[in-house]
C-alpha cells in the first residue's frame, strides 16, 4: 500500500514537474531582458507554487489528511486545481507554437526560399505567444482565486415577481425565500454566511428554501 502511494505521487510530481518546465520556458523567454533582481526573483518564485504543491502530494499520501478540518483539505484540493488548471491554458499556447514550428521546420526541408521579412523590428513571436501564454494562465487564476477569497460569499439579493394565473388566492402575494449556493461547505465562513442569511430574513419571506 505503501509502495502504492509512493508510486502516486511520483507519478504527479514527475507531472507537476512536466508541466511547469514547460511553461517555465516562456518565463524564461519573457524575462530575459529584465533587471537582474527581477529576473531571479521571478524565476525562483515561479517554483514555489510547485514544491508546495509536491509538498501537499507527499502530505496526502502519507498522514491522514481526515485528522484535520475540511476547510484545510479544501484549500490543499482547490489550490492544487487552480494552479494547474489555469497552467494547462498556458501549455496549449507553447505547445501551439511548437507545433508550428516544427511543421516549419519540416516545411524549410522542401523549400528553398525564406519568406519575405517585415519592416522595423517587430516582438519576435515565440517572445510574443510566451506572453500570451503566460496570461492566458494568468486569467483563470485570477478568476479562481476572487471567486475563492471573495465570490464565494458575496451574497446578494434578487427580486423577482412570478405571475402565476391559476394561483389559488389563498397564496397570492406570497414571498418566497431562496437561499442558493451559499459555500457553507468548503470555504467556511461562518460571519460571511450569517450575514448572507440575514440579508434572507431581513426580507421577511413567508418561506425559505435551501438550493
Amino acid at each position: 500500500m505503501k509502495a502504492q502511494k509512493l508510486f502516486m505521487v511520483f507519478i504527479f510530481a514527475l507531472l507537476f514537474l512536466a508541466i511547469d518546465y514547460y511553461v517555465f520556458q516562456a518565463v524564461l523567454l519573457v524575462s530575459k531582458n529584465w533587471t537582474e533582481t527581477w529576473k531571479t526573483v521571478f524565476r525562483y518564485s515561479f517554483w514555489v507554487p510547485t514544491l508546495l504543491s509536491i509538498a501537499a502530494l507527499i502530505w496526502w499520501a502519507f498522514y491522514n489528511p481526515y485528522v484535520y478540518s475540511a476547510t484545510l483539505r479544501n484549500w490543499v484540493i482547490t489550490g492544487l486545481f487552480t494552479v494547474y488548471f489555469s497552467k494547462i491554458f498556458a501549455v496549449l499556447f507553447l505547445f501551439a507554437e511548437d507545433l508550428q514550428r516544427g511543421v516549419r521546420y519540416v516545411a524549410s526541408l522542401f523549400s528553398s526560399s525564406k519568406p519575405a521579412g517585415l519592416p522595423g523590428t517587430p516582438i519576435p513571436r515565440s517572445e510574443f505567444l510566451s506572453q500570451a501564454a503566460l496570461v492566458a494562465a494568468t486569467v483563470p487564476f485570477g478568476a479562481f482565486t476572487y471567486g475563492i477569497i471573495s465570490g464565494a460569499h458575496d451574497y446578494r439579493v434578487k427580486r423577482l415577481t412570478v405571475a402565476l394565473p391559476n394561483l389559488p388566492k389563498a397564496f397570492d402575494g406570497l414571498t418566497i425565500g431562496q437561499l442558493s449556493d451559499i459555500h457553507s461547505g468548503s470555504f467556511f465562513n461562518k460571519t460571511a454566511v450569517k450575514g448572507g442569511v440575514e440579508m434572507l430574513l431581513k426580507e421577511k419571506p413567508d418561506a425559505i428554501f435551501f438550493t
